[in-house]
Order: C-alpha cells, then structure tokens, then sequence
C-alpha cells in the first residue's frame, strides 16, 4: 500500500533524495576535473536531476535517470562517470514510496547499470564480475535503504496518529462524562424544582429559592454543554461519532453497517427506536463501533452479520450477531479484551449491561440501557 501524499512523516524526509542527488553530483565534478571530455558535467546532471525529483515525480524522475545513464552509451572511448550512480536514489526513492512498478524500475535501472559501468566502463573483461557484484551490492543497499526509510516513515506516521488519536478520545470521553454526570444532574434538579414550585402551599421566601435555583440550574446546565460542546470540537475519529441524538445513533448504525458491506459482510441494520436520551445515543454509537470492530477483526468475510436497535419499553436494548469463525467455535470464550471491557464500563454508567455469548452458530453481543431523563 502505498504511504498517503501530504503526510507529516513523508514531509519531513521530502528533502532526502536532493540531498543525496547534488552530493553525489558535486563528488563527480570532483571526481571528473582532470578528464579530457569536458562535457560529462551534462550528462550527470540529467542523471543527478533525475534522482533528486524521484521522490516527488518517480516517473519524471525515473525516465530522466534512464536517459542520463543511457547516453553513455552514445558517447565513445569515455569511460562513465560516477554520476551515474545516481539512478540507485532512483531505485531507493521506488521503494520508499512503495510504488506498485518499483520492483520493474530497479531491474531495467540495473540492466541499464550494468550495460554502462560493466560492459561499457571495464575495459578488461575479467573484471566484469567483480565490478557487477559491487552494483548489485549498491543495488541492495538502495532497495534497504528504501524499505528502511518507508517502514521509518510508516511508524513515525502511526506514532503521530496514535497520539493524536488518544488526545482526541480523552478529549470525547471527558465532555461525555461530564455530559452523562453533571450536566444531567443538574437539568434533573431544575426540573425537580420546577415541580416544587407547582405545589400548593410553598412559602414565596422558599418559592423565590426555588425559581432561583431552577434558573440557576438551568442556565449552569446550558453554559456547561456549550463548553463541552467546543471540547468535543476538533478532528473526528474514524468511527467515533460525537454526542448528539437519535439521528447521530442511526447514522452511527448506517455507517458501520456499511463498513461491514464494504469488507464483505451480508448485514441486516435496523434501528427501531422513537426517543433516547443523548447520553443513551453516544453510549449505543460507542457500542456499535466496537461491535463491528470485533466482527470485522474475528469472523469470516462472505457470512451473514446484523446490527439491531430496538426499544422494548423501559429499556432500549442492541443486538450484534455474527456468525462464528472456526477459531471461535474451538474456544467458546469470548476474549476479554479492553473493547468489551470499555463497552461494560460505559453501559454501567447509565444503569445498563451488556453480554457476549456464543449462541448456536454465532457470537451474540446484547447490550440494554434503561431510558434516563431526557428522552428526545
């Protein structure tokens, strides 16, 4: 696969290859001062430009280093210059790059290499060997160097992401527990005393309490969701879905079902709920996800799999089935991994639980969260 364009770890090294170019360009000025054709500076400047546009153009860059080291072969009685190493930062830039044709770039690169340094720069044919032995040395040091430096960029990249990623998630699970907590606490307190202040009989002094606590209440409960709103602010991970409501559940639900669609799952998703609370949405979209992330990491693509939501009443209760692989039926264990540990700890905040069991042919996850307070 090859690396995404514009990643911050693929920028950094953007330069390597240049570098490494006009090195070796200013060592065969050097190296070519005292020869008696004066124009190889040409030629290894094709080559040199090639290389050090391979990372950024690798077509471009590829014909022109195959151009630069074929003239060579143009030119009689003058022995190579070193310049034409160049078109291994070719071959490494391939491989760093992960191009799908760098395995048919490096053979015609070292066809061409060994057409020019061996046959057409050893004037001796016994040392052709020796001399084909040292390309195919420089050969496989470019190809390392290139699979070093992508599988390099590859952790840097998933290093970034994943503190990225772990910075986002306490950021969203932060503003979900203060939503879950305070928030509904105190919308649940200035509704209790809302309904004090419908009682007959209240003292105005205890009356006057009661609205200001209500309005207070209230107000808090407002200034604390936009806080929480601009915590949860920022970019979105890939499956996680931000507290919202009904709609926000359903669309969780559509996507991953999707996803499993995509990865080759036949999935039946159904959503059957008229009212929910929106912690109860954000805690059944978290659900969901590690739901399918289980499916599509232990069962078999190609097999049947269903995402049900539904309200039976006091509770909202989610089924996730799939059928079960090979592996699982010979160890009916379900694994205990931080996912499902996740997924109880989250249920149990609201009231709800959750089990994995493995009925019949398939793995079953149920999950049932009683209805709270706010239900919209």
């Amino acid at each position: 696969m090859t690396p995404p364009e514009g990643g911050s770890a693929q920028s950094t090294t953007r330069w390597l290859e240049p570098i490494l170019a006009v090195g070796l360009f200013v060592a065969s000025l050097t190296i070519n001062s005292g020869e008696e054709w004066h124009y190889m500076w040409a030629i290894d400047l094709l080559t040199c430009v090639g290389a050090a546009i391979s990372y950024r153009w690798p077509l471009a860059g590829a014909l022109a280093g195959a151009a630069g080291l074929g003239a060579w072969l143009l030119v009689p009685d003058v022995v190579p210059s070193a310049g034409a190493l160049a078109v291994l930062i070719n071959v490494m830039a391939a491989f760093r790059q992960n191009l799908r044709w760098k395995v048919p770039l490096s053979v015609a690169l070292a066809a061409l290499g060994y057409l020019v340094l061996v046959m057409r720069a050893i004037r001796n044919p016994a040392d052709h060997w020796a001399t084909a032995a040292v390309l195919v040395l420089l050969l496989a040091l470019a190809i390392g160097s290139g699979e070093l430096g992508r599988r390099w960029q590859r952790l840097v990249g998933l290093e970034r992401e994943r503190a990225s990623a772990a910075l986002d998630r306490f950021r969203l699970e932060l503003a979900r527990d203060l939503h879950d907590t305070v928030a509904q606490t105190l919308s649940a307190t200035a509704m209790r005393a809302h309904l004090a202040l419908a009682e007959p009989g209240v003292p105005e002094a205890v009356r006057a309490d009661l609205e200001w606590m209500t309005q207070e209440c209230r107000s808090s409960a407002h200034d604390l969701r936009e806080l929480l709103g601009r915590l949860r602010r920022g970019p979105a991970l890939p499956g996680v879905q931000p507290l919202a409501s009904l709609d926000t559940l359903r669309a969780t639900v559509a996507e991953q079902a999707e996803r499993l669609r995509v990865a080759g799952f036949q999935v039946q998703a159904d959503v059957e709920i008229a009212r929910l609370s929106a912690a109860r949405a954000q805690a059944l979209s978290a659900v969901t996800v590690e739901a399918v992330n289980n499916i599509v990491r232990h069962a078999r693509p190609g097999t049947a799999c269903e995402l049900r939501l539904a309200d039976r009443g006091e509770h909202v209760v989610a089924r996730f089935t799939n059928v079960a692989g090979p592996a699982s039926m010979r160890s009916p264990i379900p694994p205990a991994g931080m996912g499902l540990t996740g997924v109880r700890e989250r249920l149990a905040l609201l009231g709800g639980d959750c089990e994995y069991r493995l009925d019949g042919r398939g793995w079953t996850l149920a999950a049932r969260l009683p209805h709270g307070v706010e239900q919209v």
